[in-house]
């Protein structure tokens, strides 16, 4: 019977401690996961990141357009968006940053191009949708607003839950359409023989309808967001089995044929016309790729060689290639920006706000110049005269151009020698452009270790996007090839980066070093002030004698019935009104007494023996000796437990610190963890990364001295 009992309470402290560590063994693991798995249902333990290999789902797409996130104001007023020019791999899964990179082109079918007589002969046999017209640029043009347009679009016209959801409509439509004739219209027919096949005919339509939606509900649901061409040419062979249209003439027959036309006859020809393209469009590729690509991230010195080799031909190269090699390389640009716009205030004497005016308005005309074909930097190296002058023989009468020149009229007034610092400014304003060119096709290149040879770079984009940067080949000719995964492997060091990749992240992502030092700046003094007053406050209500003691001591413990929350007002208050928002008193002062650290220490104070207490004072020591030289010291495991209760109520801090802070440099972690969370949701795998570094101080603190905290919480007598 006792070894039954031993059992059950055995098992019942494995239960209690199972329940107390699952939650934070549950925020560890979501620590690790990937952003598709922390909604996962249902939920699991494992994750994707501890694997060796991967397989990511991609869509293909061209015509992207290739901005730089995070640009300052600086660069933002001397960059301009560039159509990219490669096949881009839309990543639609979790984002990936290393690995041995895999995309397996090979045996796809490309051109070189197609003669464009050829197409235009192949267009006049098409019904062309009212989207689309005989007017286009380039073969390669045409077939790219048309991939566009029906499958890799923003909004593509084959989208399945739209166009599946739509084109039931239409049939719904349409049978409302037969309904309303066999009601109200078909008496309008005067021949009777004509009456009658005509409403046999509407009938028997209502049931091909019915028959028709039934077949076409399956292509509501698929694994891919976008119906593929198979299912595509499957809807298209499912409806020309039915004929809606009515061959014979009537009194109504046109309204109905009308209808048909214009609802699901429209969508008859945008799926013939797209699957005609198609077709004609595989069988025009001739040649097939001999090899898969394969690619791995560069090291930082690659990447620094390969941006000084690709700048040699900018004109203030050296400059760029000093400043490579003595800052870090995600400032660079930055940096180049502010050396070339001090040349220009040093030389010009202009103060900061003038030259960015004047750098706007030169950005503006470079844009103007641009929209029409213009070499800005062959024109503005004769002179800024002649750039203007070109752009006026090319735009014309032009208000916004107009409107830019006169400014800039207005500043070369004021300015001596403008026409050379607007020449200078332009220059510099390209030679950012073509460095920040330059600089992305640098900083996202991974190192192509197998790949066709026509293959020049390949991009991966914050692990969101791979594009494969073509020469010679148009990248549309990739598009039907049905490229839907890439492959990555990991090496041991990389699969350990992956592990703690979001806590890298994290990390990043808000400046958590202020938020830690703060922190621990805060919990700290907080810490300190605290036992020093404590231990004063404590020494005095347990051994010394003064009129009101206990009355006072009584009122003390009174303010522990105070909820803290009642306190945070009138707190708020004198802290605005003694000016210390946002500052370092307001996170400590308010917090430096504690009523239960006063009243833990004076209990055990008052259980040291008072011969102690006599034989100090026959030596003639002080009451603040004997405080600090005897009390304190027999007191350790109090001091301790009531140090370690404060640090981590102070570490953990979060409504006062969120009402006093305004700005980064004074909150601390707990507000810092808010980075994660927003209207649109939150994201869990981040902040259980931050949550567990955020912790790990106090876990550790608590690991070594818990013994002390034990020993003073029994030597107190409380439960």
């Amino acid at each position: 019977m006792r070894e039954l009992k031993k059992l059950f309470i055995y098992v019942l402290l494995i239960i209690g401690t199972v329940v107390m560590i699952a939650p934070f063994a549950w925020m560890l693991v979501t620590s690790f996961k990937l952003p598709s798995e922390v909604n996962s249902w249902p939920p699991r333990w494992t994750t994707k990141s501890f694997l060796s290999s991967r397989i990511v789902k991609v869509v293909p797409s061209t015509g992207t357009v290739s901005t730089a996130k995070g640009l300052s104001l600086r660069e933002a007023l001397t960059f301009v968006s560039k159509k990219s020019t490669g096949l881009n791999l839309v990543v639609n899964d979790d984002p990936f940053y290393r690995g041995t990179l895999r995309i397996p082109l090979k045996n796809a079918k490309y051109s070189y191009g197609i003669d464009k007589q050829k197409l235009d002969e192949f267009i006049q046999k098409l019904e062309l949708p009212q989207e689309f017209s005989n007017e286009y640029g380039t073969p390669e043009e045409f077939f790219e607003s048309v991939f566009l347009y029906y499958k890799s679009g923003a909004n593509p016209y084959f989208k399945r839950s739209e166009f599946t959801n739509n084109l039931l409509m239409t049939l719904d439509s349409l049978f409302d359409t037969i309904d309303t004739i066999m009601t109200f219209g078909i008496d309008r027919i005067v021949d009777d023989e004509e009456r009658g096949n005509f409403e046999n005919f509407l009938r028997a339509k209502q049931k091909d309808i019915e028959e028709l939606k039934t077949k076409l509900e399956k292509f509501k649901a698929g694994t891919e967001l976008v119906l593929s061409d198979k299912e595509i040419h499957e809807i298209l062979s499912i409806i020309n089995n039915y004929n809606f249209v009515y061959d014979g003439f009537n009194e109504i027959s046109d309204n109905y044929n009308n209808v048909f036309r214009g609802g699901l006859g429209t969508y008859l020809q945008n799926i013939k016309f797209y699957t005609e393209v198609a077709t004609y469009f595989g069988q025009i590729q001739s040649l097939v790729v001999d090899s898969d690509i394969i690619a791995v991230p560069m090291t930082k010195k690659e990447r620094i060689e390969l941006l000084i080799k690709r700048s040699e031909d900018l004109k203030d190269n050296k400059l760029l290639q000093e400043i490579v090699r003595n800052v870090p390389l995600n400032s660079v640009v930055e940096e180049f920006a502010k050396r070339l716009d001090d040349r220009i205030l040093k030389e010009y004497e202009l103060s900061s706000s003038e030259l960015t005016s004047i750098k706007t308005l030169i950005g503006n005309l470079i844009n103007i110049a641009l929209e029409n074909g213009i070499d800005v930097e062959k024109e503005a190296s004769v002179s800024f005269e002649n750039l203007t002058k070109r752009i006026e023989e090319v735009v014309g009468f032009n208000l916004s151009y107009m409107s830019t020149k006169s400014k800039l009229d207005a500043f070369a007034e004021e300015i001596d020698n403008s026409e050379n610092l607007f020449k200078d400014i332009t220059l510099n304003v390209q030679e950012m452009q073509n460095l920040r060119n330059i600089y992305e096709s640098t900083i996202y290149a991974w190192k192509i270790k197998t790949a066709p040879a026509f293959v020049k770079d390949i991009l991966v984009k914050e692990g969101k996007n791979v594009e494969i940067v073509m020469e010679g080949v148009h990248p549309v000719y990739f598009v039907d090839d049905n490229i839907q995964t890439v492959s990555l492997t990991f090496m041991f060091s990389e699969v350990v980066k992956n592990i703690f990749q979001n806590y890298v992240d994290a990390w990043n992502a808000a400046p958590f070093g202020r938020y830690y030092a703060n922190t621990i700046f805060v919990a700290v003094v907080t810490t300190i002030l605290e036992v020093i007053i404590s231990a004063m406050a404590a020494y005095a209500f347990s051994w010394m004698n003064f009129p009101g003691k206990k009355i006072l001591f009584s009122i003390f413990l009174a303010t522990m019935m105070v909820p803290g929350e009642v306190l945070l007002v009138p707190n708020f208050i004198t802290v605005t009104k003694l000016g210390w928002i946002d500052t370092y008193y307001a996170l400590i002062v308010p917090w430096v007494v504690s009523v239960f650290s006063i009243f833990l220490m004076r209990q055990h104070f008052m259980s040291i023996p008072t011969e102690l207490f006599d034989a100090a004072k026959i030596d003639g020591s002080s009451h603040w000796r004997f405080l600090w030289q005897i009390v304190v010291p027999l007191s350790k495991p109090v001091v301790i437990t009531s140090a370690l209760l404060k640090f981590v109520g102070s570490w953990n801090a979060f409504l006062w610190v969120l009402i006093v802070t305004n700005s980064p440099k004074y909150r601390t972690l707990t507000v810092g963890l808010q980075a994660f969370s927003s209207e649109v949701g939150t994201l869990y795998n981040m902040l259980m990364a931050a949550a567990t570094f955020s912790i790990l101080p106090v876990v550790v603190i608590f690991l070594f001295t818990q013994k002390y905290f034990v020993r003073g919480i029994a030597r107190t007598g409380l439960k």
